[in-house]
């Protein structure tokens, strides 16, 4: 099965919307009082987790169009937003371990991406077929 685009595309909306639903769990922990009415009335949580809702259901959709092995790694980038979010927002430090792993994940995508292009030729060209992406 060849992945589609839109499948790319909902999958990056689907870490929008998780990366969303951090920041706003975050946000609602910062205000949280520990008794259970501050819990279920925190705005921040409510919608946090209705975003993250959101974003496992694009990435369901996204599933049907596409490979999971190419389209499950793109959710770390979810892990590069919230790194540079919590740093601009909650004034988190951004230490240089924490810039080497994000490039890590950017490089590793990066490779799975090219993996996938160099795997997908091979087939094509074995079966006698050129593929034109």
């Amino acid at each position: 099965m060849k992945t589609k685009p839109i499948a790319f595309l909902l999958v990056i909306a689907s870490t929008i919307f998780t990366t969303a639903g951090q920041v706003l769990w975050k946000t609602g922990a910062m205000q949280l009082e520990m008794n259970f009415i501050s819990i279920i009335t925190n705005l921040p949580l409510i919608f946090g987790f209705a975003s993250y809702g959101c974003g496992a259901v694009l990435l369901i959709i996204a599933l049907k169009y596409g490979e999971l092995s190419v389209l499950y790694p793109i959710i770390g980038t979810s892990y590069i937003w919230v790194t540079f979010l919590s740093f601009f927002i909650f004034s988190e430090t951004l230490t240089a371990l924490k810039i080497v792993g994000v490039t890590s994940i950017v490089f590793g995508l990066t490779f799975i991406g090219v993996g996938s292009r160099i795997r997908s030729k091979s087939k094509s060209e074995s079966r006698g077929t050129v593929n034109e992406s």
